[in-house]
């Protein structure tokens, strides 16, 4: 499941190993667009490269620095990159790293994006890491259905970083710092805001979608939510 890099990258890097940090910045970079799963984030990287070209648009996951771009340190980074995008957290390293940048998040309800992450998981099974943590971590039991996994992921809290998403996502630099926050439930009308803003012409896709857009939650899920109050709070002004 990792990343495919553009061949050019591989010359690119091997001619200019250099990594881009505080201390040299990368000015070419105008968006880091902030990737959390199951917030449409495949679609939009899509979008990207359809708008920018390939070349331009650098996805940062964990074969090609998510760790590392994540704790604000050095990565390497294609000297024509212009957005990247993946799954990184903010850091407020960055401003310093990609001071003509821009912090751009999706994010999605909170209940709704553990009930689409674990249908995900069981699609893909031990072809995701994070399916391999779910058999290990969760009571033979829980494991009948996506049903049952959603409920003792958020009754027990079984896996932290699969019901407090937001809370580690956001606990460095606040939602209310980030340029551009979309809503999941409001794609189209979130992607021509963030067209505007970034001056980018970005086309409407979907990719790596599982789920119809008119799916209703189970009811047993739904009343879940008392829960994850903490959740709630940092992305419901924003859904």
């Amino acid at each position: 499941m990792s990343y495919k890099t553009h061949p050019f990258w591989s010359v690119e890097k091997l001619l200019a190993p250099a990594k881009n940090s505080q201390g040299q910045p990368h000015l070419n970079v105008s968006v880091l667009s902030h990737h959390i799963p199951k917030t449409a984030g495949s679609s939009l990287r899509v979008a990207f490269e359809r708008a920018l070209g390939g070349r331009n648009v650098y996805g940062v996951y964990a074969n090609t620095g998510a760790s590392a771009m994540s704790k604000g340190e050095g990565i390497w980074l294609p000297s024509k990159a212009k957005v990247l995008h993946g799954h990184f957290k903010p850091h407020i390293n960055h401003i310093k790293t990609f001071p003509n940048a821009i912090r751009a998040v999706w994010v999605r309800d909170p209940l709704e994006r553990i009930w689409s992450f674990v249908g995900h998981l069981l699609a893909l099974k031990e072809k995701h890491p994070h399916y391999i943590l779910l058999k290990a971590k969760l009571p033979k039991a829980s494991l009948k259905s996506q049903e049952s996994i959603v409920n003792e992921l958020i009754l027990n809290n079984t896996i932290e970083a699969f019901t407090n998403t937001y809370s580690r996502f956001f606990n460095a630099v606040p939602i209310d710092e980030f340029s551009f926050v979309g809503s999941k439930h409001k794609y189209e009308e979130g992607l021509k805001q963030l067209s505007d803003l970034t001056e980018i012409e970005l086309k409407t896709l979907q990719v790596n979608r599982r789920t119809s857009q008119t799916y209703q939650l189970p009811s047993s899920i739904k009343r879940l939510e008392s829960h994850l109050p903490h959740e709630y709070k940092i992305v419901g002004d924003f859904l």
